[in-house]
Protein backbone atom coordinates (compact mmCIF):
# COMPACT_ATOMS: atom_id res chain seq x y z
CA UNK A 1 0.00 0.00 0.00
CA UNK A 2 1.23 3.53 -0.79
CA UNK A 3 -0.22 6.58 0.68
CA UNK A 4 -0.22 9.58 -1.39
CA UNK A 5 -0.91 13.42 -1.19
CA UNK A 6 -0.05 14.33 -4.24
CA UNK A 7 2.68 16.01 -3.94
CA UNK A 8 6.64 15.04 -5.25
CA UNK A 9 7.78 13.79 -1.67
CA UNK A 10 5.66 10.91 -2.59
CA UNK A 11 7.22 9.68 -6.01
CA UNK A 12 10.16 7.88 -4.35
CA UNK A 13 7.49 5.84 -2.22
CA UNK A 14 5.22 5.31 -5.00
CA UNK A 15 8.15 3.79 -7.19
CA UNK A 16 9.73 1.79 -4.73
CA UNK A 17 5.85 0.51 -3.94
CA UNK A 18 5.03 -0.75 -7.63
CA UNK A 19 9.49 -2.58 -7.58
CA UNK A 20 8.07 -4.50 -4.76
CA UNK A 21 4.77 -4.52 -5.96
CA UNK A 22 6.35 -5.85 -9.41
CA UNK A 23 8.28 -8.36 -7.82
CA UNK A 24 6.00 -9.90 -5.70
CA UNK A 25 3.29 -10.04 -7.44
CA UNK A 26 0.88 -8.07 -5.34
CA UNK A 27 -1.94 -6.20 -5.50
CA UNK A 28 -1.02 -2.21 -4.75
CA UNK A 29 -3.44 -0.18 -3.11
CA UNK A 30 -2.64 3.44 -3.01
CA UNK A 31 -4.98 6.12 -0.61
CA UNK A 32 -5.45 9.69 -0.78
CA UNK A 33 -7.22 10.71 2.55
CA UNK A 34 -9.07 13.91 2.20
CA UNK A 35 -8.51 15.29 5.99
CA UNK A 36 -11.17 16.83 7.49
CA UNK A 37 -9.41 19.32 10.09
CA UNK A 38 -7.59 21.22 7.65
CA UNK A 39 -10.10 22.26 4.74
CA UNK A 40 -9.90 25.84 4.43
CA UNK A 41 -12.75 28.01 4.35
CA UNK A 42 -15.19 27.84 1.68
CA UNK A 43 -14.20 24.46 0.68
CA UNK A 44 -16.08 21.33 0.49
CA UNK A 45 -15.26 18.03 0.96
CA UNK A 46 -16.56 17.44 -2.94
CA UNK A 47 -14.20 20.25 -3.87
CA UNK A 48 -11.02 17.91 -2.45
CA UNK A 49 -12.55 14.57 -4.48
CA UNK A 50 -11.36 15.16 -7.39
CA UNK A 51 -7.76 15.87 -6.17
CA UNK A 52 -7.97 12.78 -4.43
CA UNK A 53 -9.22 10.83 -7.48
CA UNK A 54 -6.34 12.63 -9.61
CA UNK A 55 -3.33 11.57 -7.19
CA UNK A 56 -4.66 7.99 -6.84
CA UNK A 57 -5.17 7.58 -10.71
CA UNK A 58 -1.33 9.20 -11.05
CA UNK A 59 0.21 6.40 -8.84
CA UNK A 60 -2.22 3.76 -10.73
CA UNK A 61 -0.82 5.28 -14.70
CA UNK A 62 2.90 4.84 -13.04
CA UNK A 63 1.82 1.37 -11.87
CA UNK A 64 0.24 0.92 -15.53
CA UNK A 65 3.80 1.97 -17.16
CA UNK A 66 5.30 -0.20 -14.95
CA UNK A 67 3.21 -3.22 -16.33
CA UNK A 68 1.74 -3.92 -13.00
CA UNK A 69 -2.16 -4.78 -13.52
CA UNK A 70 -2.94 -5.06 -10.24
CA UNK A 71 -4.15 -1.62 -8.34
CA UNK A 72 -6.98 -0.77 -6.08
CA UNK A 73 -7.21 2.55 -5.90
CA UNK A 74 -9.22 4.63 -3.01
CA UNK A 75 -10.04 7.88 -1.53
CA UNK A 76 -10.74 7.99 1.91
CA UNK A 77 -12.12 11.05 4.27
CA UNK A 78 -10.19 11.58 8.13
CA UNK A 79 -7.45 11.61 9.74
CA UNK A 80 -4.24 10.91 7.69
CA UNK A 81 -2.55 8.85 10.08
CA UNK A 82 -5.68 6.66 11.20
CA UNK A 83 -7.23 6.25 7.99
CA UNK A 84 -4.19 5.16 6.62
CA UNK A 85 -3.84 3.03 9.46
CA UNK A 86 -7.62 1.79 9.09
CA UNK A 87 -7.09 1.03 5.54
CA UNK A 88 -4.14 -0.85 5.99
CA UNK A 89 -5.96 -3.45 8.77
CA UNK A 90 -9.44 -3.55 6.71
CA UNK A 91 -7.26 -5.10 3.68
CA UNK A 92 -4.87 -7.44 5.12
CA UNK A 93 -2.33 -4.83 3.76
CA UNK A 94 0.94 -6.66 4.21
CA UNK A 95 3.40 -3.31 3.67
CA UNK A 96 3.23 0.32 3.79
CA UNK A 97 5.30 2.53 1.97
CA UNK A 98 5.19 5.89 2.25
CA UNK A 99 7.10 8.92 1.63
CA UNK A 100 8.29 11.22 4.43
CA UNK A 101 7.76 15.29 4.48
CA UNK A 102 10.85 16.81 4.55
CA UNK A 103 9.57 20.36 4.83
CA UNK A 104 9.27 22.51 7.92
CA UNK A 105 6.30 21.10 8.81
CA UNK A 106 7.66 17.59 9.98
CA UNK A 107 9.63 19.83 12.64
CA UNK A 108 6.31 21.82 13.58
CA UNK A 109 4.64 18.79 14.45
CA UNK A 110 5.10 15.11 14.13
CA UNK A 111 4.43 13.71 10.68
CA UNK A 112 1.98 11.34 9.31
CA UNK A 113 4.55 8.93 8.50
CA UNK A 114 5.97 9.41 12.17
CA UNK A 115 2.50 8.45 13.63
CA UNK A 116 1.97 5.67 11.32
CA UNK A 117 4.99 3.99 11.51
CA UNK A 118 4.81 4.23 15.37
CA UNK A 119 1.73 2.99 15.76
CA UNK A 120 0.88 0.59 12.68
CA UNK A 121 0.40 -3.10 13.00
CA UNK A 122 2.04 -3.82 9.15
CA UNK A 123 5.41 -3.14 8.46
CA UNK A 124 5.97 0.49 7.03
CA UNK A 125 8.59 1.45 5.02
CA UNK A 126 9.53 5.17 4.94
CA UNK A 127 11.09 6.21 1.77
CA UNK A 128 12.94 9.61 1.56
Amino acid sequence: MVPTDGRENTDRAIQEAIELANVHEATLHTLYVINSAEIAPGMDFDDLEPIGEEAVEYVAKRAAEAGLENVDTNVRHGLRHQAILDYADEHDIDLIVMGRNRGLERFLRSSVSDRVTERASTPVLVVE
